[in-house]
Formats: C-alpha cells, structure tokens, sequence
C-alpha cells in the first residue's frame, strides 16, 4: 500500500491532524477517462482519478468520526497558491473536511489488481490542495508499517518527508495560515514533492513497504481540510494541449531516448509553430528534444536539420557559503542565443575536481525555462550542504 501522510491545518475546536493519504480518488473512472483540460497534458494510460469534493461526501470519508463537504473555510483570494489552483477555488468552492476520531481511513483505489497504478516506467502524480498544520510529536511508526512515504509537518513548522533513508527535514518554514498546492511525483522507487509547483524535496527513496512501483490507497488520520485530490500519469502542473491539426512532418524513431508524453506534446506543439516546415530531414529523436530545448531549429526550404551549440558556465559569484550567482553562456549555431530557451538549467557539483562523478543538485537555476539576452543568462541558485567547489550546467526539460 501507498501512503502518503501530511499533517493539515487544524480545524477551529478540533484536535490536529496528519494524513496517510492512499493514493486514489475514490471515483474511479476509467483508462483515459475526462479530467480537468488543463491537466490532460498527454494521452493518459491507466486511467486518471479526480476527486473535487464539491457535492456530497465520498463514502470512504464517512466512515469514521466527523466529515463533511463545506464551503465554510478561509478565503482563497490572498493564499499565494500557484494560479492553476487559484483558479479552481470559486466563491462557492467546497473543500473536504475530515475527523477520523483518531481512526485511519482508508480510500482504496478503484484499479483492478491485474491493472495497478504502475509507475515502473512512467511516472505518477499525485496533487491535491491541502492546508498544513503542526505536529507535536511524529507519526506513530505502526501508522507507517505499510507506507512507500509519508509527509507531516513538525512542531517547528518544516515539512519533513518519510522516505528509505529516514525522515528528511526541509530548512523552510511553512506558514500554517496558507493554503498550499502539494504535488508528490513517483517513478521506478523515487519520488520528489512539490509546493506550489517549486521543488522541495527531489530523489527521495520510497520505502519497500507493499507492492513495488504501484499504488493501492491512500490512508488518512486525524482532522483537517483538502479538496481536489487528484491521481494520474499526467503532470498537472502542465496545461499543455496537444495540436489541433496533424503534424507536417515524420517523427523520427523514438531511439534509446524517447521522450515522456508530456514532452512530445510540447514538442508537436512547438513544430507546428514553424509554418511552412515539411520534413525533418535525418534528424533523430535525440536530436529533435536538444533542438526543442534550445528552442532552434536549422530550417532550409521546408528541411530541418539538426543545431550545433555552445553551452557552459561563463561565471560564478558566491555571495555566500550555500548561494552563488551563476551566468551561464549559449550558442546555437554559432550565434549568441537572444531570448527564450524551452529547457530549464540545473547545476552539478563536485567537492574535489578529481572526484569520479558529479552530483546532480537538487531543483533547477530556473524554475520554468530559461531566458537569455546576447548570449548570457544569469540566476541565484541555492545549493544543497556538502562544500561544492566544481560546477557544471546542464539544460533539462
């Protein structure tokens, strides 16, 4: 069984509550089946789940203590919510509001036993609103005996994430009074976490707890409020849609590396922006991604052909022991590259420049995609605690 466990927002006269949330919306429907447009960012397999809560409450939720789908809750005008959730939140928006009375409930996903929730190969996300509060204590180990991860937040408001190696405790301090948008990413034994679409916890290992690489459930404990429980292989941070009209050219093959649905997406949606293109010549699908990340493409005629650039670190500016400023420098074809790139740019590091490998730090420079002006580019980038003295950039969808 897959569990996650966040800890929300107590509910005025209530004990305080964390969550071990399974991880389903307990209206199933079926593979491809209709979510929200904006979410339906690529053909999805396996079906996807969504559950709003703003009709009557879900059986499972009514099974222990006190529950009720409710509209009375805080303003979401002034919660600093990433526009996408913002915009679901009417006037007249409902959000669930639980009370196990200090049972565990469990939603248990509607996937058939030979067709589970797999992200072997590709990844699932789990996204939902949630309003965090407080733990005095941990939970409970036996309420984690069958979790893959848990989320809570300590008594010192940092939200902590329960994964193979431990617990693993973010430096931010949440502000308890806010809404947030978490969004949990799994695939092939890891998982990151998201607030508000940014980056906060990435590589984490899942524990071996139930069946590998498959959801089940999702288990909640305590009181407080969520809505807009979400489940699919589709990222919803992304409102991509695909092109209304048939490509003008031949894919390549998808070789070795083939990209994820949400990035060919955004990649035909790219090339249907070049108008008059009608082949991409011998181009390969590797060639194809750099060429869309780079957001340059050699068109001669109505023929692509592949870009030779430049990439690399011009400058470094540590203005402290864990924050560097770092202008990185590109070239596609020789020419300084003006404006926006599709990719986004991340760091790696070595402690010592003999070490055999470099590690890839966690989140990226830019948090969407990078712009340049003449060439160069320029961010403040937070890096992680191990005394990196060597960096290199990478340009990572």
């Amino acid at each position: 069984m897959t569990n996650l466990i966040l800890r929300f927002r107590r509910w005025a006269g209530m004990g305080a509550w964390f969550v071990s949330i399974p991880l389903l919306a307990v209206h199933a429907m079926g593979a491809d089946s209709a979510v929200p447009s904006s979410w339906n960012v690529a053909p999805m397999t396996d079906g996807a789940y969504l559950e709003s809560f703003d009709a009557t409450l879900p059986v499972w939720a009514g099974r222990v203590g006190y529950n009720a789908v409710t509209n009375v809750f805080p303003s979401m005008a002034s919660s600093s919510l990433p526009a996408r959730s913002n915009a679901w939140f009417g006037a007249n928006s409902k959000v669930l509001q639980l009370d196990t009375d200090g049972s565990v409930v469990t939603n248990t996903f509607a996937y058939p036993d030979s067709n589970p929730v797999s992200f072997a190969d590709k990844a699932v996300y789990v996204d939902m609103r949630v309003r965090f509060d407080a733990v005095t204590d941990g939970p409970d180990p036996s309420l984690l005996s069958d979790s893959k991860l848990a989320l809570f937040v300590s008594s010192d408001c940092k939200l902590v994430a329960v994964n193979s190696a431990g617990w693993t405790t973010n430096a931010n301090t949440l502000d308890t009074n806010k809404w947030y948008q978490v969004t949990v990413r799994m695939t092939n034994g890891t998982y990151n976490v998201l607030l508000n679409d940014q980056v906060v916890f990435s590589g984490l290992g899942l524990r071996s707890a139930g069946t590998e690489n498959a959801l089940q459930s999702a288990n909640f404990y305590g009181t407080g409020l969520i809505d807009e429980l979400y489940v699919s292989h589709g990222d919803p941070a992304y409102a991509v849609a695909g092109p209304t009209a048939a490509l003008s050219v031949t894919l390549p093959s998808a070789g070795s590396n083939p990209p994820s649905d949400e990035q060919q997406t955004r990649i035909n949606v790219w090339l249907n922006g070049f108008a008059g293109l009608g082949s991409l010549g011998s181009m390969t699908q590797d060639q194809l991604s750099l060429a869309y990340l780079l957001n340059a493409l050699n068109i001669s005629g109505n023929t692509a052909s592949a870009v030779t650039y430049n990439f690399g670190i011009s400058a470094v500016e540590m203005t402290s022991p864990t924050t560097l400023i770092v202008t990185v420098a590109l070239t596609a074809d020789d020419t300084a590259k003006e404006g926006a790139i599709n990719g986004r740019i991340q760091l790696q590091g070595k402690v010592n420049y003999d070490d055999a490998g470099w590690t890839t730090l966690p989140g990226a420079i830019t948090p969407s995609y990078a712009d340049f002006t003449a060439g160069k580019a320029t961010y403040t980038y937070t890096i992680p605690e191990g005394g990196y003295r060597f960096f290199r950039p990478l340009i990572v969808p």
